[in-house]
């Protein structure tokens, strides 16, 4: 029985038909992609075209927030916005050259996105959150802030992250939905900040000489903006030392210098003039009492027996 159906599947009549088919189907095939050569022709044309004039057009953009002195941190979020937005509408050109039903493909897009945008809306999130910092102008492009115990420049802002670089040279990239739901702190939006350097000595010395020392030094300084409020105060009493508070209104731009310079000046001053910065220790101090003296007596009675 296998071999009579074998030879029915390989009689020249099957044979013929199903060359027929194969030759058929190539035809059909080949047509088509005769047909769609100019389609992918053109939408090779409107893609390379395509790239090119949103390259030019962020150009020309950017030159024109520029002369117009718009912020960097505007400049960046809208050529940001603009690139991704020109390039899915380029990316649906594209489609509908090759043939495809734009309706069609505007639809299931719209679909995607809701479904894209409930999966993704902490992304989302991120963007609306952008566009409250641009508006708000609470920071932007080479400020100093300080959030979640991260302090540095803001290099960028985009539309989902802020790019930082810290002291140490390192880039921090932060979603901005955590820029604005968290305390951000701008060290630098001011023109000018106090800064404020702790500076312990020992409970004998002279509270009052070792004021008159650090005041010198605010005064010879030429960075300290000498109308503010610069002082002096004691600020706490610690199990080794009594410390002082030191204020030093200064230039926003000079903040380190004060910061790092008065720290080592304040030190060597206070050497010069014979104050002590004491280190932690703690001085036991023994009271003879009754129960001592009882201890010492009846060690010595040992002794003699």
């Amino acid at each position: 029985m296998d071999f009579l159906y074998l030879d029915e599947v390989l009689s020249p009549d099957n044979v013929g038909q199903e060359l027929s088919r194969l030759e058929k189907w190539f035809n059909d095939k080949s047509d088509w992609l005769i047909g769609m050569i100019p389609n992918i022709i053109a939408a090779i044309v409107i893609f390379v075209g395509g790239w090119w004039l949103i390259k030019l057009l962020r150009k020309i953009i950017n030159r024109a927030l520029k002369r117009g002195k718009a912020d960097q941190t505007v400049i960046s979020f809208l050529d940001s916005v603009v690139n991704t937005t020109l390039l899915i509408l380029l990316g649906v050109c594209v489609i509908g050259t090759l043939g495809f039903d734009i309706s069609t493909i505007v639809t299931a897009l719209g679909a995607a996105a809701v479904t894209v945008g409930l999966a993704l809306k902490d992304s989302l999130s991120n963007v609306a959150s952008g566009t409250l910092i641009i508006l708000n102008k609470k920071f932007r492009t080479g400020d100093f802030i300080e959030t979640e115990g991260i302090i540095g420049e803001v290099i960028k802002i985009e539309m989902m992250y802020t790019t930082l670089r810290t002291y140490d040279y390192k880039e921090v990239m932060i979603p901005n939905s955590r820029l604005t739901s968290n305390n951000v702190i701008n060290h630098f939006s001011l023109d000018f900040r106090r800064a404020d350097i702790p500076v312990p000595i020992s409970y004998k010395e002279d509270i009052e000489k070792a004021r008159e020392v650090i005041m010198k030094l605010i005064k010879e300084n030429e960075l300290v903006l000498q109308e503010r409020n610069n002082k002096v105060s004691v600020d706490k009493f610690n199990d080794s030392s009594v410390d002082l508070i030191v204020w030093i209104w200064c230039k926003s731009e000079n903040y380190w210098t004060i910061l790092l310079s008065m720290r080592e000046k304040i030190k060597n001053a206070l050497d010069e003039n014979g104050i002590e910065i004491p280190f932690n220790q703690l001085d036991v101090h023994f009271d003879p009492g009754t129960e001592l003296k009882k201890s010492i007596v009846t060690v010595n009675a040992k002794e003699e027996k």
